[in-house]
């Protein structure tokens, strides 16, 4: 085998040639240890995972996939405005397979991010010694903010097992200078793409191994690494076709805004390695009562990987006498630059060294420097890069006070005891700060108006708890009919998750608008969102209600649980309808709901609409008063049957005359998800397309309609 052999002068805890065997990995207890604290903080009380709309679309996407036989092309959307691609879409699919609940998409991520903390043990155990593998796996383990992405649906929620593998690989070649590395360090790349654009960063530790290890590179591996890359990307090359890539001009747009110098990278960097954000304000929160035996920890958390920074830095500058072979024959050692760099590339452990540097540094001086705002997923892939730096200036530490002891200073006996203290003291506290914010969140101790940027936070459980509770109640009454209110916060996930439900149930959002039951079919149930008192307002005038319960939520105000029954009424007259599609029934003025006078106009719908894959129905209405002032109110629903009352509401100020007049117009039109057919292949993406909008007219032929309010 042609590998460059090494003779250098490193103890056994930094040896990359001591490894272990396979029987001592087997029986390493401390890897058991780091799966099963691992394991716990990431699968305890799961079930009250976030759901909020990036979890929900992304679960989905991956069920209907599956479900209508679609070619995922994209994820969701990320933060700068551009399609992610469609690779954690995949990661899900066999989920999805076997069941809708989206619980099982939070434990892939659990999983994953479990798997994450044993590959840490693995890698810095093999490159560093087994007490720094132990060190960086507990702490990586444990560390808070790691654990809180750890828990729920999220494409860079999947990234840290992969980038530990691609880091793994380039220490194969690198450091071990063995064949074959590249190929996997490529796909790997690939993949960590396709879960944040931002990993490209990882091109820098990628490129650099490509130069230390310039003799264990294969042609072959280059070839088939194209070939699955281009699989890999084959979807969402499809979507960038069809859209003419309008991601890279997003992206060339970006990149031209002015950018500027901050600290926001070394403030995300350090938070990675808190206890905690912020103590949290919730009277009965149990992080707020553990958090000042925590404090300490902001400090000394961050010194001791500054003090891994140290000394890789040092380590890698330390003069080294290294005799190198090649093919069993001498070379010679040249001198100047050329004789540096033959010196350096002939040090595994130093080159290895360089890699890890880079991989912390080259991410943050790019963040250093940007135009758009940072966000903490930015930094998923330099994780668990610091646990591993205080992996090994710990374990250096204790060599250290090893030689000590052997060359006579009696004292250095202490030191190792007092290593071992500090780790098991940092290891327990944030075991016990992350159990407390675990407990914290399955327990609703948080505020839920703090979720930005989300109106709320909602948890899968609550959610599913809800719906069922409304599924179970018309069921055993034999209702025919639920209706479920939605808004920013809800919308996605209700959707998806109403879905499952064997009543037929009609949503829509609620900031407007409110859908009862058509008074010739009988009551219905009907759900109503924690924060909808315009609905709760507009049932008590226009609708016979029996309160069934408060279905509890997390945090927050609970859902409302009615069985609804709708008066029956007149319309108007015959004439004042919006031909094929309302008949308007009457209009009120209703007082001061949140602060605010509203107008309710009342209407029969008389198109029915099936329900469809991410499909809504849509009415926008348009009022204007006598002094020409106009609202508009957007009715959106996932179904609509012929016969229900549909009540639109506008805001008309503080004061309501008795004799006001409002013209209203409206529109029809219908959203459909953009799954556009391109050749042989049924795309799926997240991004939504509309029906031109139809502008209704009245049984005259009238563009609007003169309503007064009673």
């Amino acid at each position: 085998m042609n590998l460059l052999q090494v003779r250098h002068a490193q103890d056994d805890a930094s040896a990359p040639t001591n490894r272990a065997t396979l029987r001592q990995w087997l029986f390493s207890w401390e890897a058991y240890l780091v799966l099963l604290v691992a394991g716990f903080l990431r699968f305890y009380q799961l079930n009250t995972t976030e759901f909020d709309e990036d979890q929900a679309m992304l679960f989905r996407l991956a069920h209907d996939a599956v479900r209508h036989g679609l070619l995922a092309v994209t994820s969701n959307a990320a933060s700068i405005g551009i399609s992610n691609p469609p690779g954690v879409i995949y990661l899900f699919m066999p989920v999805a397979f076997f069941t809708a609940n989206p619980l099982g998409g939070a434990m892939l991520v659990s999983l994953f991010t479990t798997l994450a903390a044993l590959l840490t043990y693995i890698f810095t155990r093999r490159y560093y010694g087994r007490f720094a593998g132990t060190v960086a796996a507990l702490l990586y383990a444990t560390a808070a903010e790691p654990l809180n992405y750890a828990r729920f649906i999220w494409q860079p929620n999947l990234m840290p097992p992969f980038v530990v593998l691609f880091i793994l690989t380039l220490f194969v070649g690198v450091v071990e200078r063995r064949k074959g590395w590249l190929f996997p360090a490529l796909v790997l790349f690939g993949i960590l793409y396709q879960m944040h654009p931002t990993t490209v960063l990882l091109a820098a530790p990628l490129v650099l191994a490509l130069f230390l290890a310039p003799g264990t590179l294969r042609w072959r591996d280059l070839l088939f690494a194209g070939i699955l890359l281009l699989i890999l990307f084959f979807p969402y090359l499809l979507w960038e076709v069809a859209t003419k890539f309008a991601d890279l001009r997003t992206v060339f747009a970006l990149a031209k805004q002015h950018a500027h110098l901050d600290n926001q990278a070394i403030r995300f960097y350090i938070l990675f390695l808190s206890p905690y954000n912020t103590v949290p304000t919730y009277p009965s929160s149990l992080l707020r009562h553990v958090a000042p035996l925590l404090s300490w920890l902001h400090y000394v958390v961050p010194l001791l990987t500054l003090g891994g920074f140290l000394l890789a830095i040092l380590l890698l500058l330390r003069p080294t006498h290294v005799i190198a072979t090649l093919d069993g024959r001498r070379k010679a050692v040249q001198v100047g630059i050329v004789g540096i760099i033959q010196r350096f590339l002939a040090d595994p452990f130093r080159c290895g060294l360089l890699l890890l540097l880079v991989w912390q540094l080259v991410p943050l001086a790019v963040f250093s420097r940007h135009a758009v705002d940072l966000h903490a997923q930015y930094f998923f892939m330099l994780m668990p890069g610091p646990f591993i730096l205080v992996g090994l200036f710990l374990s250096k530490f204790l060599a250290w006070s090893r030689s000590l002891f052997n060359n006579g200073f009696s004292f250095a006996r202490l030191f190792p005891l007092l290593i071992g203290l500090l780790v098991a003291i940092i290891i327990g506290a944030q075991f016990v700060g992350s159990t407390a914010a675990i407990v914290d969140a399955s327990s609703g101790n948080f505020n839920d108006r703090a979720f930005q940027p989300y109106p709320y936070h909602n948890d899968l459980q609550s959610l599913r708890s809800a719906l069922h509770e409304a599924d179970t109640l018309a069921l055993h009454n034999h209702f025919s009919r639920v209706y479920v209110t939605t808004d920013a916060a809800t919308q996605t996930a209700m959707r998806y998750l109403a879905e499952q439900m064997q009543t037929p149930t009609t949503l829509f959002d609620a900031t407007h608008c409110l859908v009862l039951p058509d008074p010739t079919t009988g009551p219905a149930v009907l759900l109503v969102g924690p924060y909808d008192t315009l609905t709760n307002a507009m049932l008590a005038q226009f609708a016979t209600t029996t309160l069934v319960d408060h279905p509890a939520r997390l945090g927050g105000n609970p859902f409302s649980l009615y069985i609804v029954n709708t008066p029956s009424s007149s319309p108007a007259t015959p004439q004042d309808a919006f031909a094929h599609h309302l008949q308007l029934i009457d209009a009120h003025a209703l007082a001061q709901v949140q602060s605010t006078n509203w107008a309710v106009t009342r209407w029969n719908l008389l198109q029915p609409e099936l329900p469809a894959l991410r499909t809504t129905y849509n009415y926008r209405f348009q009022s204007t008063d006598a002094a020409g002032q106009t609202q508009t109110s957007v009715c959106t629903l996932t179904t609509v049957r012929a016969g229900d009352q549909l009540l639109a509401a506008f805001p008309i100020g503080k004061t309501v005359s008795p004799s006001m007049h409002l013209a209203i117009q409206a529109v029809f039109y219908v959203v459909t998800p953009a799954n556009p057919t391109y050749g042989p292949f049924h795309l799926e993406t997240d991004s939504e397309s509309s029906t031109p909008w139809q502008g209704l007219r009245t049984t005259q032929g009238n563009a609007s309609m003169i309503v007064s309010l009673r």
